[in-house]
């Protein structure tokens, strides 16, 4: 059965809730990771699972969600190469991970030249299309984000995550009827906040658009303050009527068979 598993789930950076936004995707035998922020494969790497992955998924190219790639192609390159994997991203992820492999490459170590390009194959996600990554239909939709940013629908198994970005009503379509919706509930409320300029959730919000959506399941994610991370589940329950849960690192969702 498909199952999800948080392996992180902090704004930022690592904190005392684990490490930033990252999850790993079991389903038709495939180990797929969904973000790679900062802390994540060394989360991996405690129970040697890096070597599992078969592919990798990044919504945006903020550092909280993608800047583990390094990370994880130096445990991929060494001591031993492990085969290329596909890595899908939007196309505002390349020239980030160009300069990363320019920065952080090793030049007098093969397999450590360009780290990144060497152990993954780059392959573009398509804005507001459905494509398929390794027989799993996977269909995108841009948020309102400061950068390009994509929410991700797995139709199959009726799992829908949000990755960064405010709440609309486009949204809310592209949710609709999910099993398990994965929402971003950065802040608890919106004091001091400007949600839509910055491209973020509170609490209250992504309860909104799970009650709009008619999900199943919420679990929210991505806390800017850890110590809110059960304040925000309490708050997201007040607007939405459904299961909701806290995602914290080992929390495991099993979805429906795809």
């Amino acid at each position: 059965m498909p199952e999800l598993e948080v392996i992180g789930c902090r704004a930022g950076s690592p904190g005392v809730c684990g490490p930033a936004s990252g999850y790993l995707l079991n389903v038709q035998g495939l180990s797929v990771l969904i973000d790679c922020g900062p802390g994540v494969v060394a989360a991996l790497a405690k129970d040697d699972r890096v070597a599992d992955l078969d592919a990798v998924i990044v919504s945006h190219a903020h550092a909280d969600h993608c800047s583990d790639l390094t990370a994880l192609a130096y445990h991929r390159s060494f001591p031993r190469r492990l085969p290329p994997i596909p890595l899908f991203a939007p196309p505002e992820l390349r020239p980030v991970l160009e300069l990363m492999d320019r920065a952080f490459g090793i030049p007098s170590l093969e397999e450590l030249r360009t780290p990144i390009a060497t152990t993954t194959a780059l392959h573009p996600l398509l804005p507001q299309a459905e494509q398929e990554i390794l027989g799993l239909r996977v269909a995108t939709f841009t948020m309102h984000h400061p950068i390009q940013t994509f929410a991700l629908r797995f139709p199959s198994i009726g799992f829908t995550y949000t990755a960064d970005g405010a709440l609309s009503d486009a949204l809310v379509e592209f949710a609709s009827g999910s099993e398990l919706l994965l929402a971003e509930a950065t802040y608890l409320n919106s004091e001091g906040r400007d949600l839509g300029g910055h491209g973020h959730m509170t609490a209250e919000g992504a309860g909104e658009l799970a009650r709009r959506a008619g999900v199943q399941h919420l679990m929210v994610t991505h806390f800017a303050d850890c110590a809110e991370r059960d304040a925000i589940r309490a708050r997201a329950e007040s607007t939405f009527e459904g299961s909701v849960t806290a995602a914290s690192p080992g929390v495991t969702f099993a979805l429906s068979a795809a």
